[in-house]
């Protein structure tokens, strides 16, 4: 299969991957406030090598015990849907601040200046709403503390992160690389073919991730809350505190505010991402270090806390290196971790299955992922049902909130 039919078949995790490694610069990632990140090949550049396949995540990826991206970590212990790990931890950012304005506790935000402080990374690739359009996500390169912290917080809406790659193999350094399950994928996919990345990327931090949203999300929301999306000029949508709510400004000094637990629903029913909904991994298994929020009742009412799965003696490095200054952590256990993250459990992996069953038996084409069990229960195909009134969802909300793209 050729990155197109990727691409057409719904399998295309928008991460990047291939527009950085394709070597004649063939294929560009095209945005749009519908669909996100489309990949577009220019078939007079395009000489059919293959590396874009070679490096797309989309078709799946093998997740047994003896993959191949465990073999430099062979005695970490392992835990379906956990993954493997070296460590399990839970805390938060040791700077009242950092942790307050964090989605989560100011983990990744501390690491990361952590790691800078301390001369393990020159840079770090990271996210932000891109200034001049607040309805899409940009991708940057922060080589100071000041521009990791203008990163910080969640961004539920699609971002194609692995692009810029290209600047890491172009560019000297020691990056760490911040993405979710299907970036971190799609780079361990391209370090297998590229000695340079290998050499370039100190560790990378995997963020928890139940699902990307099309920008398509955001816009919504603020026709629900009364704004015009094109006149919007900021978009949060996590912190300060914790969950934190969305908040949207716009050019006049209009804003709104809406809680986690109201909007993020509208998101997962009518703007989550074909692809992600057949994904599996949600802890995002291959980083060296994955954070992501702790979901127990003895935390409501805090600044913010997050699980640490600390996966690779790379991991273990940078949190021994970078943790007695910059971070406050106490030890977990693999039960009280797949506690804080049951339902993000539910979400991925039990209608992941029901959600395969449907796929084979409209004989769309499917991402195979070894080492996952495909086995759905009932529970399971009747939730890949209820799915499909998504895509319903989807089309009543173009009608009642029309597009101002």
């Amino acid at each position: 299969m050729k990155i197109e039919g990727v691409c057409s078949s719904g399998l295309c995790t928008q991460c990047g991957t291939c527009v950085a490694l394709c070597p004649r610069g063939a294929i560009a990632a095209e945005w749009s406030l519908r669909d996100g990140y489309l990949m577009r090949v220019d078939d007079d550049q395009c000489n059919d090598c293959g590396i874009c396949v070679d490096v797309c995540p989309g078709d799946g990826l093998d997740f047994t015990p003896t993959a191949w991206w465990r073999e430099e970590n062979e005695d970490a212990a392992f835990q379906d849907f956990l993954g493997p790990w070296r460590r399990l931890l839970i805390g938060w950012a040791s700077d009242a601040q950092t942790r307050y304005r964090g989605a989560s506790g100011g983990i990744a935000t501390a690491l990361l200046q952590g790691a800078l402080a301390h001369d393990v990374i020159d840079a770090a690739i990271v996210c932000r709403m891109d200034p001049e359009n607040p309805l899409r996500v940009q991708t940057v390169i922060a080589r100071t503390a000041d521009e990791i912290a203008e990163c910080r917080g969640s961004k539920y809406n699609v971002v194609a992160t692995n692009t810029l790659l290209r600047r890491v193999l172009d560019e000297p350094g020691r990056y760490a690389l911040v993405g979710l399950p299907c970036h971190i994928q799609g780079f361990r996919l391209a370090q297998r073919r590229s000695a340079r990345l290998r050499e370039r990327v100190a560790f990378t931090l995997g963020i928890f991730c139940a699902s990307s949203f099309r920008p398509r999300a955001t816009e919504v929301e603020a026709l629900r809350s009364g704004l015009d999306p094109r006149r919007l000029s900021r978009v949060s949508y996590r912190g300060p505190g914790w969950p934190g709510p969305l908040r949207l400004e716009t050019r006049a000094g209009e804003a709104s505010e809406s809680e986690l637990s109201t909007y993020f629903p509208h998101f997962v029913r009518s703007s989550s991402l074909l692809r992600c909904r057949l994904c599996p991994d949600a802890l995002c298994e291959l980083a060296d270090i994955s954070v992501g929020d702790t979901w127990l009742p003895r935390y409501d009412g805090t600044p913010g806390v997050s699980d640490l799965v600390i996966r690779t003696p790379r991991g273990e490095r940078l949190i021994d290196t970078v943790a007695p200054d910059w971070l406050t952590l106490f030890d977990s256990t693999p039960d009280e971790i797949l506690q804080t993250q049951a339902e993000t459990s539910q979400m991925k992996r039990d209608r992941y299955r029901g959600r395969m069953w449907l796929r084979r038996l409209s004989g769309r084409p499917q991402p195979c992922n070894p080492g996952i069990e495909l086995r759905p229960s009932l529970g399971d195909r009747w939730a890949g049902i209820k799915d499909l009134a998504r895509e319903a969802h989807r089309y009543v909300e173009t009608v009642r909130y029309p597009s101002r793209d």
